[in-house]
């Protein structure tokens, strides 16, 4: 049995041993004599409306809801006001959006809300307060003390129980002060409720009961307003983070980690689309990224390929709404759902699902809020292509795709001055020539010269040695630097490479004869190499000594040879 539900079983006890037969002494011994079923009724009423439509401070509800419990004990004493906060604990476990079970919520508030009525009221009894009077300043004294040790014992409660179960308190110093500001709220109206009722009647809870909803509405609807500005404001500035990335890999990531975080996902998926199916390109669960083999999503498949196929976002509150339509891969534990097509320009680039162990976790408003965000990656993820394009194009070889001179040049000054601040203790540089090119172009066709130099990059760039570099030096010329090489293990390489070019059987199609088919041709490799501080020890000066060695030591001596360069 998991620690969870040990947990919940632990507390039902605690509950049936404390709350039931408590509550039960209450009625036998504090019941009043006569009551006003009517005001009862309404009080109820008040008090559940009152959970279900709480202040939202902070992501956490605040609910006031003993400015109807508290008039409702000055009436008829403690053993009403217990009924009363029980039915409205059982109703805020229908607003509180939470990851624990009803049940374990249930029993913990209830247990807290049973000790925090019998304390409170345990203190206006010990001040001179008594149910029933209309003694106005004994009377505000009491509820002054009811509500100030109600609130202390509350927070107190609060933190042991998080402190117990090894969590950090939602709580802030913030959410702490409003707490105890609501006593300003709730004395004034609390006991101006009791006296109406005892002066003008059942007319109060019209007369105070209206103005505090609406109130309450205005405030829920201002708080509503302050939050979309809060998620929009964040989104810009995930936005605005996300734009200044170069590199596809972190743009996605630090949008997928910012994502969860803004939305309190659980869950973090990402699909990239391939025209008629998806491909799951990222796994994000509980703030880290998950290693899973390939998978695939086709079109109108699970909840990520209706929304592909639709075109259309979708939001789920709970599992059963969503359950028949998901993969097998949907972890157990995942309740709300939040997925949207990832468009730009008319066009879906991918689908992103929000996912969360709590219920009702998303809404319309945030849907919308992703999108825009959703926006905000796409362009990003463009950019950053872009940019890596061009940066390729400046560096790179258009035919090869090995890098070029420029890039050559750049990488040799800098290991050469790691060489020098002692980073590395040797340097070698292998410059590499095909062999009789100009014959292969005359023979078959520059077009098929240029399949060849292709693939003769491939195989030069498949041998390439760990932290070393390969690129066209031009034309048909080729260069390694290898950090870290002594002479004779470059030596020893360019041997092993040369042998394997020589072995080795390009396949073209020539494009001089009219007959297009394909026929193998095989080429060999002259090379020369050089190394520093043995031969020298300036960058250019290295790049020359193995240039050297290629054309006198290899060239001229013979061709399909290795030749070290040689004072």
């Amino acid at each position: 049995m998991s620690e969870k539900k040990w947990s919940t079983i632990i507390l039902f006890i605690i509950w049936l041993l404390i709350v039931p037969p408590g509550i039960a002494y209450f009625l036998i011994t504090q019941m009043p004599e006569s009551i006003n079923y009517a005001y009862l009724l309404l009080f109820i009423i008040f008090g559940v409306l009152t959970a279900v439509f709480p202040i939202m401070m902070n992501g956490q509800p605040i609910t006031l809801v003993m400015w109807a419990t508290l008039p409702a004990f000055l009436m008829y004493g403690i053993a009403i006001e217990m009924i009363i906060m029980q039915l409205s604990v059982l109703a805020i476990l229908f607003v509180k959006k939470s990851s624990q079970k009803k049940s374990h919520r249930f029993f913990i508030n209830s247990i807290i809300m049973f000790i925090l009525s019998t304390v409170a009221a345990g203190a206006f009894f010990v001040v001179g307060g008594k149910t029933g009077s209309m003694d106005f300043w004994t009377l505000l004294i009491g509820v002054a003390v009811y509500r100030l040790v109600h609130t202390t014992t509350n927070l107190g409660l609060l933190n042991m129980y998080f402190e117990a179960m090894g969590l950090k308190s939602p709580f802030t110093t913030k959410d702490n002060i409003f707490e105890y500001a609501t006593l300003i709220l709730i004395l004034p109206l609390a006991v101006t409720f009791y006296l109406m009722l005892n002066m003008v009647g059942i007319a109060s809870f019209l007369l105070l009961g209206f103005p505090f909803f609406m109130t309450i509405t205005i405030i829920r609807l201002h708080s509503r307003s302050e939050k979309i500005n809060q998620y929009i404001k964040k989104a810009g500035q995930i936005g605005s983070e996300l734009s200044v990335m170069t590199d596809e890999e972190s743009v996605s990531t630090q949008f997928i980690k910012k994502t969860s975080e803004l939305f309190r996902a659980d869950y973090v998926f990402l699909f990239t689309n391939h025209d008629e199916w998806l491909e799951l390109e990222k796994w994000y669960e509980k703030k880290r990224f998950v290693d899973r083999p390939f998978q695939t999503v086709q079109l109108g498949e699970g909840i990520a390929g209706m929304v592909f196929e639709k075109k259309e976002p979708v939001i789920y509150s709970k599992r059963k709404d969503w359950e028949q339509y998901a993969t097998n891969s949907a972890p157990e534990e995942l309740e709300s759902v939040l997925c949207i097509p990832l468009t730009h320009n008319n066009e879906t680039n991918g689908i992103l699902l929000l996912g969360s162990n709590r219920k009702s976790a998303f809404g319309e408003y945030q849907l919308k809020i992703l999108d825009l965000l959703g926006s905000y990656y796409i362009v990003a993820l463009e950019k950053a292509r872009y940019v890596y394009e061009a940066l390729q194009r400046s560096e790179r070889c258009a035919l090869t795709k090995l890098y070029n001179y420029r890039y050559l040049e750049e990488k040799l000054h800098f290991e050469m001055n790691r060489m020098s601040m002692g980073d590395i203790n040797d340097l070698s540089l292998i410059m590499l020539d095909i062999d009789h090119f100009k014959k292969v172009n005359d023979t078959y066709g520059h077009q098929s010269g240029n399949d060849i130099l292709y693939g003769f990059a491939r195989i030069l760039e498949k041998a390439l040695p760990e932290n070393g570099t390969i690129g066209r030096y031009g034309g048909e010329e080729f260069v390694y630097i290898l950090p870290d090489f002594s002479k004779a293990e470059a030596v020893d390489f360019a041997e092993r490479l040369r042998l394997h070019i020589k072995q080795h059987a390009f396949t073209i199609i020539p494009d001089l004869g009219e007959d297009k088919y394909p026929v193998k041709v095989s080429v060999t490799s002259s090379v020369g190499v050089a190394n520093a501080p043995t031969d020298t020890d300036e960058a250019m000066n290295l790049l020359r000594n193995a240039d050297r060695a290629l054309y006198i030591g290899a060239k001229q001596a013979g061709r399909d040879r290795v030749a070290e360069y040689v004072r």
